[in-house]
């Protein structure tokens, strides 16, 4: 079998890393539990994997930083696709992985979570009649307005297995009329990557945090803070960052209740 899993922003290399770690054991315990196969072919139930980076995310940095902390293999393809407005994503996306899909010509393709590049890729895996698998299927804010929903709403219904995080979310998609066979609850994936790294994230101190592929790491900072005593947020989702009303008041809060106990340190997107 042949799989194509996509990332493309932030979130989705954390839920990726549990599938790729999974699909590794999968093939090594075949290796171990079957004789050599002949002709240099691979046994028959192994998986052959392509990861492909569509480059949302386009910081070469925040990129590799991901792969290198959840040591996930670097992706077999990048498709540099890169900003811009969510129809040049979307549109750049598709006309890239379109490209990968008929090369490769995978059984399935596997998308997370809920970005551009989940709805773009999406698409042109049933153009190509490819089986869709949907990693976080079924989650549900009902704002037609978040770019996020709109990607959700189309890999859900393009999906022929839904993998969900949660009960409410296959209830949604039962409400939404999904047949029952192609939902799986699976859990929240995102907590076997705190599983796995929890341990070595309690080891860091907030030295290492602030000046690890920042600015400061260049720069003497006065700025010290306790290691068990502070707070560390980020905040990037359009719907909270790109009106001034909307984002006044939170960092209002931030500032008036939050601080006032710890120190915030606010990791800002690039």
């Amino acid at each position: 079998m042949k799989i194509i899993s996509i990332v493309g922003a932030r979130p989705n290399f954390m839920k990726i890393a549990p599938f790729v770690h999974a699909i590794a054991k999968h093939n090594k315990t075949l290796t171990n539990d079957q004789q050599p196969a002949t002709n240099d072919q691979r046994p028959a139930d192994q998986i052959s994997h392509i990861l492909v980076h569509t480059g949302q995310h386009y910081d070469e940095r925040m990129s590799k930083s991901f792969f290198d902390a959840l040591d996930i293999p670097r992706p077999d393809i990048d498709l540099e696709v890169g900003s811009g407005t969510h129809a040049e994503q979307v549109g750049r996306t598709m006309i890239e992985f379109e490209k990968v899909v008929r090369q490769h010509k995978p059984n399935w393709i596997v998308v997370v979570g809920d970005v551009n590049a989940t709805c773009a890729c999406s698409i042109v895996a049933k153009k190509e009649h490819i089986k869709l698998a949907h990693i976080e299927a079924g989650l549900r804010s009902f704002d037609m307005k978040m770019p996020e929903e709109i990607n959700r709403l189309v890999t859900d219904r393009l999906s022929d297995l839904l993998l969900t995080p949660d009960e409410l979310s296959s209830q949604n998609l039962r409400d939404e009329g999904v047949a029952e066979e192609r939902i799986e609850f699976v859990g929240n994936i995102m907590i076997d990557t705190l599983e796995a790294h929890r341990h070595t994230a309690k080891k860091l101190d907030i030295k290492t945090i602030l000046t690890e592929n920042t600015l400061l790491s260049n720069k003497s900072s006065s700025f010290i803070v306790h290691p068990s005593s502070f707070s560390l947020m980020t905040l990037h989702r359009p719907s909270n960052v790109d009106t001034k009303e909307i984002l006044e008041p939170i960092v209002n809060f931030l500032i008036d209740e939050v601080s006032t106990d710890m120190p915030l340190i606010w990791t800002v997107h690039p």
